[in-house]
């Protein structure tokens, strides 16, 4: 009903000389109707558009009175350790939703330079047959100081992945192949991806890409300007 009626109300200042004319609402709205179909489009989609901007709002209010907790352990760490900002991520190597996601975080780092650091933590999702491969594969690259290097070329050959890839990957960077073939087979390696997934679906991380931003969860391949306004807010937060 309020709804309703910020429609109406939005009609008559929209068109007053129509109104002067009738002598009934239901009249003078039907004649608004027929004589001005655009004025009601125009109406309809400024009221549409205020309410989602304001629905949206209230959404990312939710953002900061529903924080996750994560700890970063083991997990590699992109960036200065002691940066201000956070952007942990649950991801998939396999999802290209992932890929663009990084994408971003690679923006935003460059953006915000030493203020960002970057820490990955696999989350493999099972209708995906060789993300769970592709985990193992990076946290066994990582076991040789390569996680980052690995875990990029993962990204940019997003189409090729497979085992064959795997190994060729490990051979471009120099790795000890047998080490990192007995180490992607490992039950530690297992373990690890576990741990990863485990700690993403305690903060409800369900699909990818999800993201931890100081607290504050980004759930999907956002732009930019999204982590931007979530920088800004805790930095207002900060100052208050």
């Amino acid at each position: 009903m309020k709804r309703l009626i910020s429609l109406l109300i939005a009609i008559v200042l929209l068109a007053p000389t129509a109104f002067a004319e009738e002598s009934t609402f239901e009249s003078l709205i039907l004649d608004v109707i027929k004589k001005n179909p655009q004025v009601i489009k125009e109406a309809l989609e400024k009221y549409e558009k205020e309410a989602a901007e304001k629905d949206k709002e209230q959404e990312f209010d939710k953002l900061f009175a529903d924080r996750a907790e994560v700890e970063i352990g083991n997990s590699p760490v992109r960036g200065d350790k002691k940066a201000e900002y956070t952007i942990i991520a649950f991801s998939d190597f396999q999802c290209p939703f992932c890929k663009r996601g990084d994408d971003t975080i690679k923006e935003v780092m460059k953006k915000y330079d030493k203020k960002v650091k970057y820490v990955f933590k696999n989350f493999p999702l099972s209708f995906h047959p060789e993300a769970a491969p592709a985990a193992k594969a990076v946290w066994a690259a990582g076991k040789q100081g390569k996680f980052f290097e690995y875990h990029d070329k993962l990204f940019e050959n997003q189409q090729k992945l497979g085992d064959e890839l795997f190994v060729q990957l490990a051979k471009d960077l120099s790795l000890n192949i047998d080490k990192f073939n007995k180490d992607r087979a490992s039950d530690e390696a297992q373990k690890s991806i576990d741990a990863d997934m485990k700690a993403g679906q305690a903060v409800g991380i369900q699909g990818t890409p999800g993201f931890i931003l100081n607290g504050i969860k980004i759930l999907g391949a956002y732009p930019v300007e999204h982590f931007d306004k979530v920088i800004l807010r805790l930095e207002t937060t900060a100052k208050k």
